[in-house]
């Protein structure tokens, strides 16, 4: 990799290294890589690790989801726009290896393989929630469409993170960036030629593709499939929607909860801090009901599980149900709140408003109560609830009618100001 994929790598390695609180020596202990080869990654002149070692090192600090995507990319950004030909490993590159087994997301992942694979979907958009796991269910997509029809995967992320450097450069191209957008452009389009091809752009929290330029890349790339993943459609013409909502949580009362997904996602992280937590019909009532504090939001659960560290299981529940952010914000540089307060200024006027009215109205709610209590007529209320669904901030209460998420109503129930 050049100069900047290293300096990249060191950093993200030394950062995460930081944030667990690991000297080298533990994190050489725990993944098996050495020491000198650790302080060399983190100094910058170790060159091209071996993915086996990135994904060691990745065990060790106990990277998921996002984090090890970015992660294991930065390793492995090594191709310059200058050494791409038809000729390239391009015609059979993969995307990053993912760390684990998907839990819960079998259905969604079948359904988006088919819709890009098979029935050649050109543009697909996965929208939904920050930390919901639109990028984890793109990564699945990409595996399939690579490994059972061959396609190769080009993988951008709005961070820099890529898994290819032409990748990387497509993002500034279609975000509004004019400085050699048409070159760069140009280039994917000799590269990928009328081969199928997937092209992921992964991320929502920095530039929108702009329509035209999205347009003007399938055109030109026309057995090219385009994969996103947003906190909301991109409107883009021929765009299919694909909302992603929180796992499953277990409904008040429910005794078995093991295959519950939520339950075992939050298990698998919990068994990472305490590997010989198992759960008996005392515990099992405090897990379900910390699924449904934080919604079966995966990076909620992954960071609930973190906090097994210093709480136990009823201890923990109980910080939840006071402030869960106080839970959910302790990771430097991945604040929920944040997140989720840019998702709300995105919203229309009339979302905010009536998203600021069901917070206080429980479960069950129905479109005709939500009009009511907004005085919006009940036709237009339907497009607004519907708009809060796709976006994952309401979702379909346990009997009947809707439901505002719980972290969204300890989040807005305050008036909008404060937030």
């Amino acid at each position: 990799m050049d100069g900047t994929g290293e300096q990249r790598f060191a950093e993200l390695l030394r950062a995460h290294r930081t944030r667990r609180r690991m000297t080298q020596q533990q994190l050489a202990d725990l993944s098996t890589v050495s020491v000198r080869a650790i302080s060399d990654l983190e100094a910058g002149r170790a060159r091209r690790p071996r993915r086996d070692t990135v994904r060691l090192i990745a065990d060790g600090l106990r990277l998921t989801g996002r984090p090890r995507l970015d992660f294991e990319s930065a390793a492995h950004c090594s191709v310059d726009l200058d050494d791409v030909t038809l000729g390239d490993p391009v015609a059979s590159a993969a995307p990053p290896a993912p760390a684990d087994d998907t839990i819960g997301r079998e259905e969604q992942v079948a359904a988006l393989t088919e819709l890009l694979g098979v029935d050649g979907q050109r543009l697909t958009t996965i929208i939904g929630l920050p930390g919901v796991g639109k990028s984890r269910v793109a990564l699945d997509v990409a595996g399939a469409l690579h490994r059972d029809l061959n396609f190769p995967v080009l993988w951008s992320a709005d961070d820099g993170g890529t898994a290819h450097r032409l990748a990387g450069l497509v993002r500034p191209a279609v975000c509004g960036s004019d400085a050699g957008a048409g070159v760069v452009l140009a280039a994917l389009a000799a590269v990928v030629d009328s081969r199928p091809a997937l092209l992921v752009l992964d991320g929502d929290r920095r530039d929108r593709p702009e329509p035209d330029r999205v347009l003007s890349l399938l055109r030109d790339c026309p057995a090219l499939r385009i994969l996103a993943t947003a906190r909301a459609p991109l409107g883009v013409f021929g765009e299919r929607v694909v909302p992603l909502p929180p796992l499953p949580v277990p409904a008040a009362g429910q005794v078995d909860i093991v295959s519950v997904p939520s339950v075992r996602l939050l298990l698998r992280h919990v068994r990472r801090v305490r590997p010989g937590f198992t759960m008996n019909a005392a515990v099992a009532p405090i897990v379900a009901a910390l699924c449904r504090a934080v919604d079966g939001l995966p990076a909620a659960l992954e960071a609930v599980a973190d906090w097994l560290l210093l709480y136990d299981v009823d201890q923990l529940l109980d910080l939840v149900r006071v402030d869960p952010f106080v839970v959910l914000d302790h990771r430097p540089g991945d604040d929920l709140r944040t997140r989720l307060c840019a998702v709300r200024r995105e919203l229309t006027t009339d979302e905010a408003t009536l998203l600021d009215h069901v917070t206080a109205l429980g479960t069950g709610w129905t479109v005709a109560s939500a009009a009511a209590a907004t005085g919006l007529p009940v036709p237009h209320c339907s497009r607004v609830v519907r708009g809060l669904v796709v976006r994952g901030l309401v979702a379909a209460g346990e009997r009947a009618g809707f439901r505002a998420l719980e972290l969204v109503r300890a989040l807005f129930a305050a008036p909008a100001g404060a937030v």
